[in-house]
């Protein structure tokens, strides 16, 4: 059970817990005001191949806790709705997960029709496959609906186009029958395939030494466009920003999922695929600040974060100021 006291730095019985500003964040409650509600999924099912990296289900507590030690001065109220976990007595790592992805749906497709932002933690990047999967049911199913009875609840609701900006140094889209290390957005065209939608996908700072050759043939066969980390330089920005800004302009939803293994190891060492290079800072949130300026973003993942190897928490504050960033660019 979430413990109230540990998580939230208000005061209680009059005595304040400090005196240092402190990120507001209350327990998420369905008839809250529209905000961000932040909700972590405690699973690493898609680096189990890497067993020295299991310990990236810490990841959605370890930013949890940076996150209400740390000020914050948006507009946006906060909410924290918890960590979904793994139960002990489910025998199969798969079993596990697919429990894990409905309970992760069914309270994003929730929130998504209370006019919230979700904000996804991981854990291992198959926490994108259950915000993909919430955020395509919700705006389909409620397009379809011709009652109208949900119409005030999805003001964003125009069109049934999403699209996919994923911000990594992997396409996540490793050919797998189950879900593997990179094979998220794999599962997510699956799952479009199967419902006769068109899968749209954008990768920023992806990695030829990472991703195989039979990866970007695919990526290619899927009409994925994509920028690589070397073209992701500040140098390059008006190419950047034109290549998102076209993207944006052919959806009318969008799914940012970001992984914290784009960045270099000197900003990013608790990450499942350590880097020596990666994408510049400022060029990450040059690209989160033209995608939330567009009014489309409607759930937002951060995964990748591994806390046994991230030195004094460097990772997870990084992970909170991306968080900060996309609110206050709301």
């Amino acid at each position: 059970m979430l413990d109230v006291k540990r998580w939230f730095p208000f005061s209680f019985l009059g005595h304040p817990v400090n005196t240092h500003p402190r990120a507001m964040i209350e327990p998420y409650a369905e008839q809250r005001k529209a905000g961000a509600v932040i909700l972590g999924l405690a699973s690493d099912l898609s680096l189990s191949d890497y067993d020295i990296y299991t310990g990236a289900k810490e990841g959605p507590d370890a930013i949890r806790q940076m996150l209400v030690r740390t000020s914050y001065s948006g507009a946006l109220p906060i909410y924290d709705a918890g960590v979904i976990e793994a139960q002990s007595y489910f025998g199969v790592k798969e079993d596990e997960f697919d429990t894990m992805r409905a309970a992760q749906y069914a309270k994003l497709c929730s929130m998504l029709k209370l006019g919230h932002l979700p904000v996804m933690l991981g854990g291992g990047h198959e926490v994108a496959i259950g915000s993909y999967q919430a955020l395509s049911d919700t705006v389909n199913q409620a397009g379809n609906d011709s009652s109208g009875e949900e119409s005030h609840i999805l003001p964003f609701l125009e069109g049934n186009r999403i699209g996919i900006i994923n911000i990594d140094a992997n396409f996540q889209l490793r050919r797998s029958l189950s879900v593997k290390a990179g094979s998220a957005f794999h599962s997510v065209a699956a799952f479009c395939h199967a419902n006769n939608r068109t899968f749209r996908y954008l990768g920023l700072g992806m990695c030829d030494h990472i991703n195989s050759q039979a990866t970007m043939a695919y990526a290619s066969e899927l009409g994925a466009q994509w920028l690589l980390d070397s073209e992701m330089k500040m140098k390059n920005r008006k190419r950047i920003q034109s290549v998102v800004a076209k993207y944006l302009e052919q959806v009318d939803h969008i799914h940012l999922s970001i992984d914290l293994s784009v960045f270099s190891s000197a900003i990013a060492g608790g990450v499942s695929l350590s880097r020596v290079f990666g994408v510049n800072l400022a060029v990450v949130e040059m690209v989160i600040s033209q995608a939330m300026a567009s009014n489309k973003v409607r759930v937002v993942d951060i995964a990748g974060l591994n806390p046994e190897y991230d030195y004094q928490n460097q990772t997870a504050r990084l992970a909170v100021s991306l968080i900060h960033h996309v609110l206050k660019s709301r």
